[in-house]
Parts: C-alpha cells; sequence; structure tokens
C-alpha cells in the first residue's frame, strides 16, 4: 500500500457551505485510487525525519486538493 500527504477538502454534512481544508495522510491501492485519509501529524524519531515529513507537506500544496470521498 502507498500513502502521501495531500490537501484534503473536508466538507461536514449538515453545513456544505463551511469548507474546511486539510493536510492528510492518503492511502491508496495499487492502481493508485484513493482508499482512504487519516489526520496528518508532523512527528519522528528525530529532527530529520520531522523535516521530511514537513517537506512532503510543502510538497502536497502543489498538488490538486482531493475531496472527502474521493
Amino acid at each position: 500500500m502507498m500513502w502521501n500527504l495531500r490537501l484534503v477538502e473536508m466538507v461536514e454534512e449538515e453545513c456544505q457551505d463551511d469548507l474546511y481544508i486539510e493536510v492528510r495522510e492518503v492511502f491508496y491501492d495499487n492502481l493508485g485510487k484513493p482508499l482512504g485519509h487519516t489526520r496528518a501529524t508532523a512527528g519522528g524519531e528525530n529532527v530529520e525525519e520531522i523535516r521530511q515529513y514537513l517537506t512532503w507537506a510543502l510538497e502536497a500544496l502543489d498538488k490538486p486538493i482531493l475531496t472527502f470521498g474521493e
């Protein structure tokens, strides 16, 4: 299974007009289709691991925004 960080548009069912975008860890199947996502947290065993994670988060800004359920 593959994953990366992406911007994901979150829309609350009760209030469809409220748009909120989050950096999320997105998981994909073998064909590259998103399977699910979870909240992204910048953490690691050392500073370099955190730096790498934050670099991936910045790279997510250059990719299309995914919509919840996509």
